[in-house]
């Protein structure tokens, strides 16, 4: 599988359908925050075991919302981040061990259903529950795999589950600003065993938004 192609088509199948919700969205006056679409930027921050695969890295998310009703919203959402890492992992091979590092492009796509609160003329405080796909590379190649592979190096594919909180706030006319902070549960071996089962499995991301 390509992990290249496979955001690729995503994005384009994911702004065509945010295009058309986020076309009828205005300032609200009431009720919830509701379609959008928005970047964030910020910290991928590895917790406990899985701080020794990678350190604090980069991320950048794009987030859609759809409006459910006045108190709750979709949103899917693309995060990728890029690990930034010195210290090498064991790779579980076919018949042997090899060390790699985490320091490739990952992320996770998914989405989540957001309970919307509105505590002023124009700010929302937010809790979301959410749950996607994931994927984590290595720079180490897999042994006896073709050069036109489209899944040439060690690393996994798996589910997440994420809960997270935000506060936004209506700064300008049609656009808007806020803090969001998320928790990510990543089992990294649940269906293939190519890491260490010390490898961890657990981070958040602390990032600013801005979004219309």
């Amino acid at each position: 599988m390509s992990n290249i192609k496979i955001i690729y088509t995503i994005l384009v199948v994911f702004f065509f359908v945010m295009g058309k919700s986020i076309a009828q969205a205005s300032l609200p006056e009431a009720g919830s925050l509701g379609a959008h679409i928005s970047l964030s930027v910020g910290k991928y921050v590895p917790l406990s075991n899985l701080k020794r695969a990678f350190n604090t890295s980069p991320y950048l998310g794009i987030i859609g919302g759809i409006k459910l009703d006045d108190k709750w919203r979709l949103d899917p959402s693309l995060t990728l981040f890029f690990p930034q890492s010195n210290e090498r992992v064991f790779i579980i091979a076919s018949d042997s061990l090899v060390l790699g590092r985490v320091n490739t492009l990952s992320g996770h796509l998914g989405g989540s259903i957001n309970r919307v609160e509105k505590v002023g003329r124009r700010t929302f405080i937010e809790a979301r529950v959410g749950a996607g796909f994931s994927f984590l590379q290595t720079d180490t190649k897999k042994q006896d795999v073709s050069e036109d592979s489209n899944d040439n190096y060690y690393g996994s594919e798996t589910v997440f589950l994420n809960a997270g909180l935000g506060v936004t706030v209506f700064a300008f006319e049609q656009s808007y600003v806020g803090l969001s902070m998320n928790y990510y549960f990543t089992p990294y071996n649940l269906f293939s065993q190519n890491f260490n089962s010390s490898i961890g499995n657990q981070a958040i991301s602390i990032g600013i938004t801005y979004g219309l």
